[in-house]
């Protein structure tokens, strides 16, 4: 799903609260059985690290770990095991061309290294749900279409929901579906 709309409309607060890091004003949210707006934080936190993937709009990557440390973070959270990270870090930084940046910091890289950092994070749990905010701001035309390409499989093989705000255009051709934001509302729009 593509979500689209001018700055300000609504869309990075719309994600935040689909995730659960920001509480709903009024109404529900739902993910098949679990409504968001009902947990605690913590089990608001808990539901993110097992079904949701996050890309934010800034990276938030950590400037004191190396690259690798930030990618597995969420899996070290969630106790998995070195054979289990050493394996889905492998898989993933292969995937996304970066191998070779695993012992750098953040602040080594570009923006467009960056930013595969952040989608490699937030891969690193296979989440049900991905909630990508302008997940290819800072990377050229080829790198985009790969990121998309490599997304929309994902989401297609294994039977997940993503959820993508960008200004980038070339979603579309990777998108199922399109909604347009004007403060604060959303509607569907054609692709």
């Amino acid at each position: 799903m593509w979500i689209r709309g001018n700055s300000g409309a609504g869309k990075s607060t719309f994600l935040n609260t689909i995730s659960g890091i920001y509480s709903a004003d009024s109404g529900r949210v739902l993910w098949g059985d679990t409504e968001i707006t009902q947990l605690s934080k913590k089990q608001s936190a808990e539901f993110r690290l097992h079904y949701c993937g996050l890309v934010f709009q800034f990276f938030e990557l950590l400037k004191t770990q190396n690259v690798l440390h930030n990618a597995a973070l969420p899996m070290k959270i969630a106790r998995k095991t070195s054979t289990e990270i050493t394996a889905r870090m492998a898989e993933l930084f292969d995937a996304f061309s970066v191998k070779h940046l695993m012992k750098k910091r953040p602040q080594e890289l570009s923006g467009g290294e960056r930013q595969r950092i952040a989608i490699i994070r937030a891969l690193a749990n296979a989440p049900l749900y991905i909630i990508a905010d302008e997940i290819t701001a800072s990377l050229d035309i080829k790198l985009s279409h790969a990121v998309y390409e490599y997304l929309h499989d994902y989401v297609k093989r294994a039977d997940r929901i993503g959820i993508f705000v960008s200004h980038d255009p070339t979603i579309a051709r990777y998108a199922d579906s399109c909604y347009t934001m004007h403060e604060g509302t959303i509607e569907q729009c054609t692709l």
